[in-house]
């Protein structure tokens, strides 16, 4: 169904079962990776499994595959990203499509430095080495180059055209067949709402947003720049959407050469439909890196010698910090936060942000933060003033929960239980709380499911138990008979159906939906006659000829359990189904549905919803 071999599907599966614990628990996406035992990660990343459940699209027919909670992860501006979470086997699946796509694909841009969160070449599906590697790289051109130009797009991965960049994919060579690049497409629409999806640490749609979409632009921008006689020399680097060009040229010219490089930049992104975010456009001198800091970070990016960043930020930092948002307390906003977070974590020249600095403290020095007086200044703050932890949620809970402070904790979670409905920043709190401990606290789990249970029931599922078990459920029944071989369509047409099925309901598309459905049931139940005995060609083959007709249907079913079908009167809800599948525009010409007004939507999804459970009691 999808052109991918048992290899990627091996090698992504084994390099996110070989991350350590604490890696995976930091991310609520990755979570549920930690709770597989030994064995169901063997099972998974076996060849049956791959060829039963992912290659032949039987991963569609799983129930919880077309479910996408929101993802509550916040901005360093304290607003939230539009970002999904999907399930584990659903993660899995797009890591390694995209890991396939990495392997065929080719580059037309040679020479500009392109990171993506992640590295699919070396099996690392982690931001930080990458980022590592652009920092380093950014340091060091910083002392080869006089000047740098830095550019950002206004809403990068929203902006992204899910057709040109298919279509970018297989413009040189065919990397992805027509079916593959049709499932992959729609089902990464359906997880970002038609728009691109943003799935918390997937290196794969990192990299396609950025080493495939951005491909073109950064083959222009080097050929442009190549032909500029007044650049005596440049290198381009990126890391996603953050571009970096550095260059030299006479300081006489400075002026021109860089109005054309951002005219170069402009142009280059319209072709591909996205827009310069002006306010994060710069132009500077790039000797303003401080050196100390440069060599320091150069050292432990490309050396790998550790440096301690509490050596330029420590405990006085963090006690003056805390000293400053205390006096704010009742008068504080976004703009004087970051204006106080700027003035203890920003050095002239680092290249590291306010924002960054703080998360490695908070995520690194422990002892930082259970520093008597330290702990007594967030106390102070936190009693005074609970709304400062919305400013950055995540790094604030870590330092709350580093103090080892009962009673500060105690206090977080009566704010929290003592609000009459949660918002999002509540939710936030409450997921990342959740996260850092576990997801022990069962009371805490039903005050967020109140106002968001599509998150809460992820973390049942996936993250409170081995997520291998989701397929021994009642609901997954027919995919569990495919899993053992039960009965099989070797032509993967069956999951196909149905995945277009879903596409079509989750877009709200009704008789497009029902059209896909009732060819699918049509073509499940041969299947199933066949498994149990009840009709078959000659050849004992499934007869997917016999079941266009309602009454051999009806035969079948009877025949399979007088008792059931007699009770259940399934015999009109055949008729019923049937009588529609004649109706509707998509299957036949008669198109009578059009001038039925009486017919409602919801009567079309019950019959669904009816075959659903007339296929599993059958079965």
């Amino acid at each position: 169904m999808i052109n991918i071999n048992f290899n990627d599907w091996e090698n992504v599966c084994k390099s996110f079962f070989n991350l350590n614990g604490s890696k995976l628990e930091s991310y609520i996406q990755w979570y549920p990776f930690s709770k597989l035992t030994e064995n169901s990660k063997n099972i998974i990343s076996s060849e049956k499994f791959f060829e039963n459940f992912i290659k032949n699209g039987a991963i569609f027919k799983e129930y919880n595959t077309f479910n996408f909670p929101s993802h509550y992860s916040q901005k360093t501006s304290a607003s939230f990203r539009n970002m999904s979470l999907v399930s584990p086997f659903v993660y899995l699946y797009i890591e390694a499509i995209g890991y396939h796509i990495n392997q065929e694909y080719t580059r037309k841009s040679k020479n500009v430095r392109c990171y993506y969160s992640g590295d699919l070449n070396e099996n690392q599906f982690s931001y930080k080495n990458s980022y590592d590697k652009f920092f380093a790289d950014i340091n060091a051109l910083s002392s080869v180059y006089d000047n740098f130009y830095k550019f950002d797009i206004s809403n990068f991965f929203d902006a992204i055209d899910m057709n040109l960049l298919f279509k970018l994919i297989n413009e040189r060579e065919e990397v992805l067949d027509t079916r593959s690049s049709l499932i992959y497409k729609r089902l990464l629409q359906q997880i970002g709402g038609n728009k691109f999806p943003t799935v918390e640490n997937s290196a794969s749609l990192s990299y396609l947003a950025t080493y495939i979409y951005l491909d073109k632009v950064d083959y222009e921008l080097e050929t442009v720049l190549q032909n500029e006689p007044q650049i005596e020399s440049f290198q381009i680097i990126r890391y996603v959407d953050d571009l970096y060009i550095f260059f030299n040229t006479m300081e006489d010219e400075l002026n021109l050469v860089s109005s054309r490089i951002k005219n170069a930049v402009i142009d280059a992104y319209r072709k591909v439909k996205l827009n310069l975010n002006e306010n994060k456009t710069k132009l500077g001198k790039s000797n303003e890196v401080n050196e100390t800091l440069n060599a320091a970070l150069y050292n432990h990016y490309v050396n790998k010698k550790e440096i301690d960043i509490a050596y330029f930020y420590d405990k006085y930092n963090i006690g003056y910090f805390l000293d400053d948002l205390y006096n704010l307390a009742y008068s504080h906003n976004h703009e004087n936060f970051k204006k106080i977070l700027d003035k203890y974590f920003t050095k002239e020249g680092i290249t590291y942000s306010s924002d960054e600095v703080l998360r490695y403290l908070a995520y690194y020095e422990d002892e930082l933060f259970q520093d008597e007086a330290i702990i007594c200044k967030i106390k102070r703050l936190i009693l005074t003033d609970y709304n400062f932890i919305n400013y950055n949620i995540n790094i604030f809970l870590r330092i709350i929960l580093k103090t080892n402070n009962g009673d500060l904790i105690k206090f977080l979670l009566n704010e929290l239980f003592n609000k009459e409905k949660f918002n999002s920043f509540d939710v936030s709190i409450s997921i990342n709380y959740l996260l850092l401990r576990n997801f022990q606290h069962n009371d805490l789990m039903s005050k967020v499911k109140d106002v968001d249970s599509e998150i809460i029931d992820y973390i049942d599922r996936y993250c409170k138990q081995d997520f291998l078990k989701e397929l021994d459920k009642e609901y997954n029944y027919i995919l569990n008979l495919n899993l053992k071989n039960a009965f099989s369509d070797n032509s993967s047409k069956v999951w196909y159906l149905y995945f277009l099925y879903k596409f079509h309901d989750k877009n709200g598309d009704t008789l497009e939906a029902f059209a896909y459905y009732k060819t699918y049931f049509d073509r499940i139940v041969s299947l199933l006659m066949c498994y149990k005995g009840i009709s078959y060609t000659k050849r004992k083959l499934p007869d997917y000829h016999r079941h266009y007709k309602v009454n051999n249907v009806k035969k079948d079913f009877e025949e399979l359990n007088p008792n059931y079908y007699k009770k259940q009167n399934i015999d009109n809800f055949l008729s019923e189904l049937y009588r529609l599948r004649q109706y509707n525009p998509i299957n036949h010409s008669s198109a009578e549905i059009i001038e039925d007004q009486m017919l409602k939507e919801s009567q079309i999804i019950n019959l669904i919803r009816q075959s659903e459970t007339l296929l599993i009691n059958s079965f």
